[in-house]
């Protein structure tokens, strides 16, 4: 703003200073030295941004450098010619830097735009500047043939010469004003905008100057000459400003409101100028030719508006699937982020991960592999392996580009599935392409998620971020998964043994009690207590007594079967609940259980050992109660009397070796 006001003023002065001046020749030196100093300054400006440009934006800036210098040629050239008195052989000379330099502005919005792609925007800004040089066209023409009809006959060149100035300045006015609109909201502004309002001002001066242009009547002391002095002086400011909002983090953005109202307002303005022009046309007389001109850039105009219209629609429908995709992620993320705070299993929750993912990035499918303590990571879940000829992997290494993202910590893309180091030969005919990240939690890799097309596709880098957000989403709901599982395991397993814990046991002891009475079933309550466990204590240590628990734990599961139950009642004690089973095969199954503990070893001082013996007792519902109590009291009692006998017999044993 500082910038802008001092121009005004200078621009102002100088206005005053030729006021004050009778001389015409004077007031053309004031003026041109006065547009000499603004374009120098300009090329400052520019350069400025230039130097400090980032490499992407240096060509655009080069161009607004390369406009600024054709303007200061065309200066210099005018200021030999007017005040140096230089003779020139063509007129023309001094007018091409002033025309070179609109084009060279034009094509640099062009190049932002793309810089940003923004393709939709670019196709807009062609046909802006389409309607509104048509406009403008029609405009001239009309005005030619009724006010400077003379004048056109008398020198044709000078006037083809004074109409494209305005021509020129509207249209790279028009580009500028389409790089307000089409730049991301994110971007700052305020350079663009000091470009747009530095091009309209030399636009508007140029329509201004033009009857005077074509009469050969212009003479220094307007305000046109203050118009051409801010005008080119605002490009110089857009450079410095450019920098400072890049080095020094100023944000000089504009609403979204502001710039979607340009938008709207430019169409208008032109539909209403086209109007004005066919009624102004039709009641003024003028000559048939300019009319059939005014007729035919009007009608253009109409078409290029159309155009206008129809690209519109088509950009607002694309921002309607935008939103639609967008909200289809959103509930992905969403139910993901629900399973996070349900109750799923980690089998489960790999389902679901694998089957939103392919939701998610419009895959054909997806594969998650978990960390298995101690195995690497496992396949867990494929989601629509039959649909590609894929066979279920579940339960397998893992294997492919994921092993990548592991390595990495990174999202792999493979768009060449084939041509990847780590893609498996076996699955080159049935995926073209291919995205693997890995599943990070707490600075951990807890998986990793595998997406896969049949056909040839390169990843946008969209879907790339949708996939590093979504498998960090993924990755947290695994890690919570895992912990509640441990924490339900902790709360239901005894720690040491890893069967279940006494509090467990009721509870299930109380679930079979009902299943039992509601359906007129049997089972059996076994009481299982280790003999000789203190004495190992005593002589081996705790530690080996807890290695004997967990031998008998796991000697008692491998002799049970799948729908038994084995739980740790609390020290050497253990209970085992057989369902639906009577007296003679709960009698059996012991018998299994007892002969696989005289099998089973331990090792102590560099010996293998036998077990301590194990006491067994039987209790069955509802013969011997119908709680749990009495259940297991009764087969404590039984317990004590398996002990009492086998004790009995080691004493009639001892005896007779006597």
């Amino acid at each position: 703003m500082p910038r802008c006001i001092a121009a005004v003023i200078g621009a102002g002065l100088v206005y005053l200073a030729e006021q004050l001046l009778a001389d015409d020749f004077a007031r053309c030196a004031v003026a041109d030295f006065a547009w000499t100093a603004a374009a120098i300054g300009a090329i400052f400006g520019t350069g400025r941004a230039v130097r400090a440009s980032r490499a992407e934006d240096r060509l655009v800036w080069l161009l607004f450098l390369a406009g600024s210098v054709s303007w200061l040629i065309g200066q210099l050239v005018r200021d030999a010619t007017e005040i140096g008195g230089f003779p020139l052989r063509s007129p023309l000379l001094a007018d091409l830097g002033f025309m070179t330099a609109a084009p060279l502005w034009a094509i640099a919005f062009v190049l932002l735009l793309r810089r940003h792609g923004q393709r939709l925007t670019l196709y807009a800004l062609v046909l802006d500047v389409g309607a509104v040089v048509l406009t403008l066209a029609a405009s001239v023409t009309l005005y030619l043939g009724t006010t400077l009809a003379s004048d056109i006959g008398r020198d044709p060149q000078a006037t083809a010469v004074a109409v494209l100035y305005p021509l020129l300045y509207v249209a790279a006015t028009a580009a500028a004003l389409s790089a307000v609109w089409g730049l991301p909201l994110r971007e700052p502004r305020g350079a663009v905008t000091a470009l747009f309002f530095g091009l309209g001002l030399n636009a508007l001066a140029f329509v201004l100057y033009l009857p005077a242009n074509i009469a050969g009547t212009f003479k220094a002391g307007t305000p046109i000459d203050a118009l051409w002095i801010v005008g080119i002086g605002a490009i110089g400011i857009a450079g410095a400003q450019w920098v400072e909002e890049r080095e020094d983090g100023r944000n000089s953005r504009l609403s979204g409101a502001a710039i979607h109202l340009s938008r709207m307002v430019l169409p208008g303005v032109v539909a209403v100028a086209c109007s004005v022009l066919l009624v102004f046309a039709n009641i003024r007389t003028i000559p048939e030719r300019f009319a059939d001109q005014i007729d035919g850039a009007v009608a253009l105009t109409v078409l290029v508006l159309a155009t206008r219209a129809g690209l519109a629609l088509y950009t607002n429908w694309q921002l309607g699937e935008r939103e639609r995709r967008r909200a289809e992620e959103l509930a992905v993320l969403y139910d993901v982020g629900l399973a996070t705070a349900g109750e799923l299993s980690l089998d489960e929750l790999a389902s679901l991960i694998a089957r939103e993912a392919t939701a998610l990035t419009e895959t054909d499918g997806a594969m998650v592999a978990l960390a298995e303590e101690g195995q690497g990571f496992i396949v867990r879940a494929v989601h629509n392996a039959p649909a590609l000829g894929l066979r279920s992997s579940v339960g397998e290494d893992l294997r492919g580009i994921a092993l990548e993202s592991l390595r990495t910590r990174d999202v792999v893309v493979a768009n060449a599935y084939r041509d990847h180091p780590d893609s498996n030969p076996a699955l080159h005919g049935l995926i073209a392409s291919a995205i693997a990240a890995p599943l990070v939690a707490h600075g951990e890799i807890v998986g990793t998620l595998t997406a896969y097309v049949a056909r040839p596709r390169v990843f946008s880098e969209e879907t790339r971020r949708l996939v590093r957000l979504y498998a960090a989403q993924a990755a947290i709901a695994i890690a919570n998964a895992a912990l509640l599982a441990e924490t339900r395991r902790l709360a239901r397993d005894d720690d040491l043994t890893g069967v279940l814990n006494r509090r467990s046991l009721l509870e299930r002891l109380e679930v079979q009690i009902a299943d039992a009475t509601r359906h007129g079933e049997t089972f059996g309550v076994v009481l299982c207590d280790v003999d000789g466990l203190k004495g190992v204590n005593d002589s081996a240590g705790h530690l080996v007594g807890n290695e004997v628990l967990r031998t008998l734990a796991r000697a008692m599961r491998q002799a049970t079967r799948a729908e038994d139950v084995v739980a740790r009642f609390g020290g050497d004690e253990f209970v085992i609940l057989l369902p639906r089973t009577g007296p003679l095969p709960a009698q059996a199954i012991v018998g299994r259980i007892a002969a696989r503990l005289r099998e089973e070893r331990y090792m102590w001082a560099g010996q293998s050992n036998e077990l301590p013996r194990a006491s067994f007792g039987i209790s069955w519902f509802p013969i011997d109660g119908r709680d749990a109590d009495a259940l297991i009291s009764t087969a404590d009692a039984r317990m004590y009397e398996d002990k009492a006998r086998s004790r009995a017999t080691r004493l009639v044993a001892a005896a007779e070796a006597d």
